[in-house]
């Protein structure tokens, strides 16, 4: 068996120290982790907000 410490790293994410408890960049952190859990990636966010202006519009034409 070879050593662990000479196995490779390569894609594996550094996310850095986390901000302390408590303090402002903390609750930005913690405000930022919980809205990409709730609406994902950014792609996603737009292509459902295209797709709810479309449907807005097909229905506001619909009853012209």
């Amino acid at each position: 068996m070879g050593n662990s410490k000479r196995k490779s790293r390569k894609g594996r994410k550094h996310p850095g120290h986390l901000p302390k408890v408590g303090t402002p960049a903390n609750l930005e952190w913690r405000h930022r982790t919980r809205f990409n859990q709730v609406f994902g990636s950014s792609l996603w966010r737009v292509a459902t907000i295209v797709a709810v202006i479309l449907a807005l519009l097909g229905l506001a034409f619909s009853f012209r």
